[in-house]
């Protein structure tokens, strides 16, 4: 029972102060009434009580992980990559506004184009991709805030690849021919 107040009285009371403190690595949003008034910097800085809500998010570099891809090369080798993306928080208001779960956004961006670059390149040609990867993410992501610094491929091999059609399983096979 007493946590349970305990924790009424903690979220009461952010409601109830007429200040919010922004850390050094955040950067905010306040909204009145649920329209944007302005974007908030680190310091302090006063609200109404009530009526004004502040949002916040990390504006620092940070990374994520991108699941895994099974893709296919231009010289038809298949493939699985994994790969990572470093970015920062460039446009608050458009982040926390304009896009709803910015990462799993950019997440499914950058493995949309990773696919589309990875067909177009030879198996010899991935180890020079990082760059064009990046650059393509970087100029579609800003739209949403988002300042992509490094896409980097972190696992790459060649794997056998399998379809499987009720009880029938279709292997695969690419002969030395074929290359």
């Amino acid at each position: 029972m007493l946590d349970k107040l305990v924790e009424f009285l903690t979220k009461f009371s952010y409601q109830i102060m007429p200040w919010v403190i922004i850390e050094q690595w955040n950067g905010a949003v306040q909204l009145r009434f649920g329209k944007f008034i302005k974007v908030l910097y680190p310091g302090i800085h006063f609200k109404i009580p009530f009526f004004d809500s502040i949002i916040e998010c990390p504006v620092i570099t940070q990374s994520v992980n991108v699941p895994s891809q099974t893709l296919t090369t231009l010289d038809k080798q298949s493939i699985v990559l994994k790969s990572i993306i470093r970015y920062r928080v460039s446009n608050v208001r458009t982040y926390l506004l304009n896009v709803m779960h910015a990462t799993d956004v950019l997440i499914d961006t950058t493995q949309g184009m990773v696919r589309d670059i990875v067909e177009l390149t030879t198996w010899n040609s991935l180890v020079d991709v990082n760059h064009q990867i990046t650059e393509e993410v970087r100029d579609f992501v800003i739209k949403w805030g988002i300042e992509v610094e490094a896409v980097t491929i972190t696992d790459l091999g060649i794997v056998k690849s399998f379809r499987i059609f009720g009880d029938e399983v279709h292997k695969t096979t690419i002969l030395p021919t074929d290359i």
